[in-house]
């Protein structure tokens, strides 16, 4: 979960790119998390189906997701984000709001 977290910010950022883009209808996306249920990783960041950023060593791995959240954070407002997957073009306040809700998903799984 620590390394798919870290890899969001890379693709954000552009650092990892997906292998399908507007494949998936965003909506589907949308409804899939307003009821709760699991959304897809876009391709190429899947943890079980491979692509995603293997895990090092748990506390490497932290630290690697911390320094993300702290560089997300400290972006400009007119940062140029890469294209999402499944959403396209976003601001930076839907980058924000994202990150947010895919770090909470994933803590709340393990009660953190």
């Amino acid at each position: 979960m620590v390394c798919h977290c870290a890899d969001f910010f890379r693709m954000a950022n552009g650092i990892k790119l997906a292998e399908e883009y507007g494949k998936v209808d965003p909506e589907e996306i949308k409804s899939l998390a307003r009821s709760g249920k699991t959304a897809p990783a876009p391709k190429g960041f899947g943890q079980i189906e491979g692509g995603g950023t293997k895990p090092t060593e748990f506390e490497k791995d932290k630290l690697i997701l911390k320094d993300f959240i702290m560089e997300f954070s400290r972006l400009p407002e007119d940062y140029n984000f890469a294209v999402h997957p499944y959403f396209g073009e976003m601001d930076r306040k839907r980058w924000v709001g994202l990150a947010v809700y895919h770090l909470n998903h994933h803590l709340e799984q393990f009660s953190a």
